[in-house]
């Protein structure tokens, strides 16, 4: 009788553990609201209001005019970001 007690609790113990466990893992699977690639890639935009058009390789922005609204695309199933960087400026005033 003892020892069916014992396994019981211990089958329980385990159980409990594997569901803590497995949860755990399933959350950290879980994406966040935004995309962090997006995310950084609108905040350049923001910061650098002479830019024209900027991407990371994975989302692309275009701004209409300078200082104004801009707009970006989604970003792809498996890109990978790189380095952000402006590919056009505003240009330049002619002196």
């Amino acid at each position: 009788m003892q020892t069916e007690v014992t396994m019981l609790l211990r089958f329980a113990l385990i159980c409990g553990l594997l569901l803590v466990l497995s949860t755990n893992a399933f959350a950290q699977t879980q994406s966040p609201g935004k995309e962090p690639s997006k995310v950084a890639v609108q905040s350049y935009g923001r910061h650098n209001m002479g830019c024209m058009v900027w991407t990371d390789g994975c989302v692309n922005c275009v701004r209409q005019k300078s200082g104004g609204d801009f707009s970006c695309s989604n970003i792809g199933i498996a890109c990978l970001p790189k380095e952000i960087e402006c590919t056009s400026r505003v240009p330049e005033p002619a002196k």
